[in-house]
């Protein structure tokens, strides 16, 4: 195999190399529901309900609604002015809601991770393939500078042999 042809079947290997696929994207959002189990669920109900304006409108309703209640009732009111059996209600919510919560942000925090982390893999991959292409196209310029050069001298020998003046001759004006 002279040099020549050497060059050029090592020029076609890097043009038409490519690479396996490292990554495939995952929708984390199926695995993450996937891997749920009944109480996570139940977690995650009581955590995206608990967390809307909606819930906070509710319990602002709700106290208001006892304070009046219990201010139009007056001597016949068994929970009094500073709302006693109110506040032993409020601390029984929050001590069942406040773990429950902190297990649904855990999930939700967790849900995250993965969201990040496939999200890195497959920006990573994405460089990978993007740096492919870039090498992928500088060997393209190359191949097309070397026969460009190629083409030129080609040209230039053509028209410099005594043979010139055949019609068949391509000369460097003929669009090539």
């Amino acid at each position: 195999m002279s040099n020549g042809a050497h060059k050029v079947a090592e020029a076609a290997v890097t043009l038409f190399k490519r690479l396996p696929r490292l990554h495939k994207p995952v929708n984390v959002n199926e695995k993450h529901a996937e891997s749920l189990a009944l109480n996570d669920r139940i977690a995650l109900s009581v955590t995206n309900a608990m967390g809307t304006m909606w819930a906070l409108y509710f319990m602002a309703f709700f106290m208001l609604f006892w304070c009046l209640w219990q201010f139009f009732m007056r001597e016949k009111a068994f929970d009094p002015y500073p709302y006693a059996f109110l506040l032993f209600l409020g601390n029984i919510v929050q001590l069942l809601l406040m773990p429950l919560i902190m297990v649904g942000q855990s999930i939700l925090s967790k849900h995250a991770e993965m969201r990040a982390d496939e999200q890195y893999k497959t920006t990573l991959t994405s460089y990978q393939d993007l740096e492919h292409i870039m090498e992928h196209l500088d060997a393209q310029d190359k191949e097309l500078i070397r026969q460009t050069q190629m083409l030129m001298k080609l040209m230039q020998a053509q028209s410099e042999s005594p043979d010139a003046g055949h019609s068949n001759a391509i000369t460097p004006g003929d669009g090539l």
